[in-house]
């Protein structure tokens, strides 16, 4: 897991780790990979608010995915200051977890794809981790995903018209919102794949001296050199090769063609050693290539198809309609009907849109 993501003081990423199941899980940074486990249990529904039947009704009995956003002390990291995540965030979240995540693999993926290969155990906490030395955005403990900071989640409404400077702001607060927490989810899918049908060693060999382990954040920095030249897509990716292969899908995953790009332009600018005989985007496009590959004949599924598809739902939150199109304004609307912070119209809500 990418310990969801970035410390926001210290250069150092740290992982703290409690078992939670046994006999399943691969490793401590990933989502127990055992799909045919059922961690879903339904419960007093007398006592759940609009929001929790939501939650249990869709993704809890369609996903077998269990989701928590209610403060529980058994799910809170005793290294961290947590706080409870504010119901309107909570939903802002899911809302948007179901449209750029859950609905692009029930599009295009085969039937039963999503249940068995997706995250299982879900919490989330209003707070960053605040502790005595960092603040974590989040951690994987062994078998679930502990996102933190949800009450710091923006996703304004759309709007049919903008001024350049409230386009600007919207279109900031979503890709946020993307790198933070949906490219964590692509990210964990692909553990889980990986503990299922190892990804092959040619991946790894294409840059395996270059893995630092517990160094990863700090080595490119002294050395002042770009990871990208190296052939890795994030710092964190160079921790091993099960992030490299985790972090390369996620970002493949979520970001648009244009970003994508520059990135790719970015890494053939420099090789890392120097002596080495590929440049960063030699190595990362053969990387991809083994991936592609081994989407199809593992799991029968054509990567670029996902990618597509989930492209074309976040460019309708990244691009503003009058330089792409109005298909971006039907693209959101497809699912979001204006808003994320509402409940879907089967369900009655009293909770009020978030400004």
């Amino acid at each position: 897991m990418n310990i969801i993501k970035k410390l926001l003081i210290a250069p150092l990423a740290f992982l703290f780790v409690a078992p939670l199941f046994s006999g399943c899980a691969s490793d401590t940074d990933e989502v127990d990979p055992c799909p045919s486990r059922s961690l879903f249990m339904p419960r007093d529904r007398s006592r759940m608010t609009d929001v929790e039947h939501y939650i249990e009704d869709y993704f809890g009995k369609k996903y077998n995915v269990d989701i928590r956003y209610r403060y529980e002390d058994r799910f809170a990291s005793n290294q961290y200051k947590l706080g409870p995540t504010d119901e309107k965030k909570a939903l802002n979240y899911v809302n948007l977890m179901r449209y750029t995540f859950f609905d692009v693999y029930d599009k295009v993926a085969p039937e039963e794809f999503t249940k068995k290969h997706t995250i299982k155990l879900l919490v989330l906490f209003g707070t960053l981790g605040f502790g005595p030395t960092q603040n974590l955005e989040g951690e994987a403990p062994t078998g679930w995903i502990q996102v933190y900071g949800i009450n710091r989640l923006v996703i304004p409404k759309f709007q049919d018209t903008w001024t350049d400077e409230e386009w600007n702001a919207f279109a900031s607060n979503y890709t946020s919102a993307r790198d933070k927490y949906i490219q964590t989810l692509y990210h964990e899918s692909a553990h889980t794949l990986d503990a299922e049908h190892p990804v092959p060693p040619a991946y790894a060999k294409l840059t395996l001296a270059q893995y630092k382990q517990d160094d990863a954040f700090s080595y490119w920095y002294l050395k002042s050199v770009s990871f990208l030249h190296a052939g890795f897509i994030s710092e964190y990716a160079s921790k091993n090769a099960a992030e490299d292969f985790a972090e390369l899908f996620g970002w493949y995953i979520v970001l648009q063609p244009e970003e994508w790009e520059a990135k790719m332009q970015e890494a053939a600018s420099g090789r890392y050693p120097a002596d080495n005989p590929l440049n960063g985007r030699q190595i990362l496009e053969k990387k991809i290539e083994i991936i592609k590959e081994y989407m199809l004949s593992e799991f029968h599924i054509d990567i670029e198809v996902i990618r597509a598809e989930a492209q074309r739902r976040m460019s309708a939150l990244t691009r503003d309609p009058k330089y792409a199109g109005t298909a971006n304004l039907a693209a959101y609307n497809e699912y979001t009907k204006d808003d994320f912070s509402r409940l879907p119209a089967s369900y009655y809500s009293t909770i009020p849109a978030t400004k």
